[in-house]
């Protein structure tokens, strides 16, 4: 009689084992899947941000897919995402585009110097740092601005001479044009590596889209007219 109740709890021991076994790998299996289809879901959404946004991921874009703050500051923690900036992150693969993502935090921005001579084909040097002109009496927080070179202009003088140029990758961003760039760079000639200065020059002096007039125009706006005529007159 004691044999066959020992029988019994053992069976019925053995029985539950199994079938807790059994409901454990299942609800394992199920919260498994559940999370991998979270995941997936979940860099599916940042792919489709991140190919909408001009390769970039902002707090305000992903908040429109319930993706939180805290889970992308979580995300690039853990290398799943690059921050670049406060509020804005990037996929792992991605190569953040600078210039567009500088343009993102003010208005007050327009590539010039060695990045304008660069973008308008006057100089083959990609820039070590890239430089923009903002007017006199704004700033730009240093958490944004590091990295680039920083130049100041009269406010009515800001807008003369932008133009939209692409970066590299293909985002439009705002710069000025040749004859304000050359402008600058005489204007600063001091501030500016000497041959990069006068590969500028020559190569303006051969440009076939090179617009005197504007030229002209634009140095007598700046209160330039001499340092111009005198840095071009030997090359033109």
């Amino acid at each position: 009689m004691g044999g066959d109740k020992n029988y019994i709890r053992q069976s019925a021991y053995f029985y539950y084992r199994q079938n807790l076994i059994f409901i454990f790998d299942n609800y394992y299996n199920f919260i498994y899947n559940y999370v991998m289809i979270v995941k997936n879901n979940l860099m599916s959404d940042l792919q489709q941000i991140s190919d909408s946004h001009n390769k970039i991921i902002t707090v305000e874009a992903a908040s429109e897919k319930n993706i939180s703050r805290a889970l992308l500051s979580l995300m690039a923690e853990d290398g799943r995402l690059n921050r670049i900036a406060k509020g804005i992150y990037t996929l792992p693969e991605t190569i953040p585009d600078e210039l567009y993502i500088l343009c993102l935090f003010s208005d007050n921005i327009i590539f010039s110097h060695e990045s304008a001579l660069f973008c308008n084909g006057l100089s083959e040097r990609t820039p070590f740092e890239h430089s923009y002109t903002i007017p006199q009496g704004k700033r730009l927080s240093s958490s944004f601005s590091k990295g680039f070179k920083s130049y100041y202009c009269k406010q009515e003088l800001f807008n003369l001479g932008k133009i939209t140029v692409k970066t590299a990758f293909g985002n439009e961003v705002p710069c000025y044009d040749a004859e304000r760039t050359i402008c600058d760079v005489i204007k600063d000639k001091n501030k500016m590596d000497p041959e990069v200065y006068l590969a500028a020059l020559k190569m303006y002096s051969k440009s076939e889209n090179k617009n005197l007039k504007n030229l002209s125009m634009y140095a007598e706006k700046m209160n330039i007219v001499k340092k111009v005529r005198s840095a071009l007159e030997v090359i033109l």
